[in-house]
């Protein structure tokens, strides 16, 4: 995914004022100065500060964070006071405007938990949806989808149009940042809708601009040119440097895409022309992004690796997106520059960001959370259709009970005929709607599988190919064992979306699978070590089997390297069976070669990194592990069931 989908609209995700922070003075703030200037009625005084601050906060961030100040020490004494969380908000809002989003983070906390104690629903949705939006920003994608979807759970019951308009512009920038653009796209286009309906220029503008940014990454360049120009347009409404800014970087993103590379470049130029004038450190690091991407593919490396190097000079935001994608484009610069050594060091600190971003672990839980998420806005749809049919079914019996005659019950028949093919109706349409939403989430979980698989098979790959550039034995073997693992679970997650089921594994198709590509990678056949699998009608939930295909491949690996050396073994043979009794579960992995001189010990200090896999998914499982030295190795691992389900 480019890097410019990270650095969507940030003005109108969550504010609520339709002018930018370069806004000048105007009547309504020199009314309120005045009571302040003029008031003796210390109450009247601290009211009129407050409301100043709230609305300077994006047109004067600097004057706003004075009032917060001046508030903090002359006027608010309750440290558990509705008056603190409104300075706070000040406090927050100032810091967000300059970029200073951790300082402006521990403050959105402050109220969210304020908020979390008194019970206060609609604004743990403000507070947390601020803290979900920056999160966002920063890279922290689990972190930003909790709060996000709560906010959503609670705008959904009590929020304004206003506010279910902001959480779906939010929820799309959330999406988009997890490449999930056809998602992102649906909730710009329902955001934009509900701004329309609003009249909310601010919102249509912002909204706009993300959707040519999204349109830009899709290819779509006519729509892109539209939704920017009508971003423009909308634009004139609250003419500030803050939002042509956006203009301007977003026409170039779209320039590059089309090849048209020096008005391109003229388009971030201004961009960031505009952003040296402003204060948040976040948007002007998007500018130098931007000017380093086109100075790279205008061949002016220098210039390009200035504007990079500055992204790492602000502390403010600690943007993980932003980090990684300067250390992305650092590389490349260097690399075109004949600078192999920064390249690769670059490269390296990119990997580490982007993996740490976008982790396996990470990657579960979004999926899980949105799936939720939508399952519960299904079960609302679905309670309210039984409570519809329980008035109905109600309805109907007070009516049967009044018939008094013949031509009463004919015509009561008659209605309750009619009725019941209403209900019919109503409950086949519902049952449409429940299959629907189960056939949605079975290839939601296939696709998940097929993503996971394909991204572990990549890495494998990558692996493969690494290691064929290796001359250092050692190296070669790491590279080699690091691909065996991540091959256990890319077969994994194969056997997974290619089944029936999509949460259980067959463990005999999995270990026949699993040991062949052992043996592929150790370029040994079947006819060299014999393999025999016992495992059929086995099936164990994903949870469990992860750690067993790699404890396995550990332990097949090391009777590869180990048990057969030299032709001491006749005919080598490697033996896997697998058995469960009402408790537990059996595994034993044992080959006849030469054995080893004593038992491994997996509290040794200076342990093989395998030995300390095997000892650490032991622990996980809770099981006993039992190593015999008898006729070669045996392993015999007893798993209690109770876990793995």
């Amino acid at each position: 995914m480019k890097f410019y989908l990270k650095l969507f609209y940030t003005c109108t995700l969550i504010c609520s004022l339709s002018y930018g922070q370069d806004a000048k003075p105007d009547a309504y703030q020199d009314s309120l100065q005045s009571v302040i200037n003029a008031s003796t009625i210390k109450k009247e005084k601290k009211e009129a500060l407050l409301v100043l601050g709230e609305y300077l906060v994006q047109r004067d961030p600097e004057l706003a964070k004075k009032i917060a100040n001046q508030l903090q020490s002359e006027f608010i004494l309750e440290k558990d006071s509705i008056e603190i969380r409104r300075n706070n908000y000040i406090f927050a809002a100032s810091s967000r405007w300059h970029g200073d989003y951790a300082t402006a983070l521990n403050y959105y906390q402050n109220i969210y938990d304020y908020s979390k104690t008194h019970k206060d629903a609609l604004d743990i949705a403000i507070s947390g949806h601020f803290i979900g939006t920056l999160n966002m920003y920063l890279g922290n994608n689990v972190v930003s989808q909790k709060h996000l979807i709560e906010a959503a759970k609670i705008y959904d019951s009590i929020g304004t149009a206003e506010q279910k308009a902001r959480i779906n512009n939010s929820l799309a920038g959330f999406y988009m940042n997890l490449d999930q653009l056809e998602k992102s796209k649906e909730q710009y286009l329902k955001a934009l809708q509900q701004f329309e309906t609003l009249q909310d220029s601010s919102g249509m503008a912002g909204t706009n601009a993300n959707l040519g940014l999204l349109y830009t990454e899709l290819g779509e360049f006519d729509k892109a040119e539209m939704h920017l120009m009508k971003q423009k347009e909308l634009n004139k409404v609250f003419p500030t440097l803050r939002e042509m800014g956006f203009h301007h970087d977003f026409l170039g993103l779209l320039r590059q895409e089309q090849g048209r590379l020096e008005e391109a470049y003229s388009e971030h130029f201004k961009a960031l022309k505009i952003r040296e004038q402003l204060s948040s450190t976040y948007n002007l690091c998007e500018s130098k992004l931007n000017m380093g991407e086109i100075l790279i593919k205008l061949q002016r490396y220098p210039e390009a690796i200035t504007h990079l190097l500055d992204v790492f000079k602000y502390d403010e935001h600690e943007s993980l997106y932003q980090q990684q994608t300067a250390y992305q484009l650092l590389s490349e610069a260097y690399e075109k520059s004949g600078r192999y050594k920064e390249a690769l060091n670059d490269f390296k600190s990119y990997k580490n960001i982007s993996d740490s971003i976008y982790s396996k672990e990470s990657i579960e839980i979004i999926a899980e959370k949105d799936a939720l998420y939508k399952k519960q806005k299904q079960d609302v749809k679905i309670e309210l259709l039984n409570k519809e049919k329980e008035v109905s079914e109600a309805k109907f019996s007070r009516t049967r009970a009044l018939s008094i005659s013949t031509f009463i019950v004919l015509l009561l028949l008659t209605i309750a005929v009619f009725s019941l093919y209403k209900m019919y109706d109503k409950i086949k349409t519902k049952n449409q709607i429940i299959t629907k939403a189960l056939k949605d989430r079975e290839l939601l979980l296939h696709e998940t599988h097929h993503r996971v698989k394909n991204n572990l098979q990549m890495i494998s790959s990558l692996l493969n190919l690494q290691s064929k550039y290796v001359n250092d034995e050692k190296a070669f073997e790491v590279l080699q064992n690091g691909r065996n693992r991540v091959q256990s679970m890319a077969i994994l997650h194969k056997n997974l979306y290619a089944g029936k089921d999509l949460t259980l594994v067959n463990i005999q198709d999995y270990f026949q699978e699993l040991v062949n590509s052992i043996l592929n990678s150790y370029k040994k056949a079947e006819k060299e070590i014999q393999v025999t699998i016992q495992a059929k009608g086995i099936v164990m939930e994903i949870e469990s089997v992860v750690p067993i295909g790699l404890i396995v491949n550990e332990l097949v690996t090391n009777s590869l390297k180990h048990a057969f050396e030299g032709e001491i073994v006749a005919k080598p043979e490697i033996k896997i069976v697998m058995k469960e009794d009402a408790n537990t579960y059996s595994l034993s992995v044992k080959d006849n070669g030469v054995g080893i001189n004593q038992a491994i010990n997996l509290e040794k200090a200076k342990e093989t990194f395998g030995q300390r896999l095997i000892k650490s998914f032991v622990q996980k499982l809770k099981a006993t592990l039992k190593i015999d030295n008898k006729n070669g190795t045996e392993v015999v691992l007893t798993i209690p069931k109770k876990l793995t389900k």
